[in-house]
This record gives C-alpha cells, structure tokens and sequence, in this order.
C-alpha cells in the first residue's frame, strides 16, 4: 500500500509518585492509551508534543526528559484512512508532570478521561492495538528511574 505516514507525537508522562499517564479515548471509553497527536506543517516534534498535551489535557505543566531514539510506525486499517496518510509515524517522549492531578481538564471531545498507573500495570490497561508503543518504550527507556537507557 502506497502512501504517507503523518507525523505523530506521543507523551509517556511520568508523576512525582513515578506512575505513569494513560488517557481513554472519548468514542470508546475502555480504549487505554498514551496521549498523542498530530505534527502541524513547520511544527518542532517538542512543540507538536507540548501543545498536544494543552489541547488534550487542558494543562502544559510537562517538562520533556528525553526523545526515544526509535519511532513507532504503523499503518491504518483501509476502512479509517480518510486522506492521503496510511498511518502514523510516532516520535516518542518521556514526560515530567509537574503539576496537581487537578490541574487536568481533559478536552472531552477527544478523551474519555485520564488514569494514574504504577508502570508495572500499564500494559494491563493499554488497549492491544498500543501495546507495541509499550514495548519500545520499556526497550528504550529505564523506568525505575524515568530516563533514557544508555548502552
């Protein structure tokens, strides 16, 4: 299949408590996931990422830690493209929330809500379709201490 992958951004955001973000989305409430979005014409991928967080999550107390060194490509099913994109191609980012919990206010035009999960029970919640972001997530990064693995 011949087509463009659109630049997308996705946030791994972490709390004081070390306990990891994961949002459901607003047309099926029991579909876990990172936050992420789109990357405007021009956009840096840290900007894309720190104003995706402010439309969806109503807040952009974030600091960004580390970019992943691998991206997370995959293709859509036929029945969801709707323009010349076939998928996605997703840069990933390690997230400090430096915030309150109250503080979110998420855009309920596009989440369901937000849950706070100690990294060992992510996967559990994450629906399958966003596991394999998981993975180079847990391969990329060290998360007893929320930082890039180094070799």
């Amino acid at each position: 299949m011949k087509g463009k992958l659109r630049k997308n951004v996705l946030g791994v955001i972490f709390d004081a408590e070390h306990n990891v973000l994961i949002v459901s989305r607003a047309n099926d409430p029991l579909h876990w996931q990172f936050p992420q979005g789109g990357v405007d014409n021009g956009e840096h991928l840290e900007e894309a990422m720190i104003r995706e967080l402010g439309e969806e999550l109503g807040t952009r107390n974030f600091k960004i830690v580390a970019k992943c060194p691998e991206t997370h490509t995959y293709r859509w099913a036929k029945t969801l493209i709707r323009d010349e994109n076939v998928g996605q191609e997703q840069t990933i980012f390690l997230l400090r929330y430096e915030g309150n919990t109250q503080d979110i206010n998420v855009d309920q035009r596009e989440l369901g809500g937000f849950l706070w999960v100690p990294p060992s029970k992510v996967e559990v919640f994450l629906h399958e379709y966003r596991k394999p972001v998981w993975h180079i997530v847990r391969d990329n990064f060290d998360l007893s201490t929320f930082s890039l693995k180094t070799e």
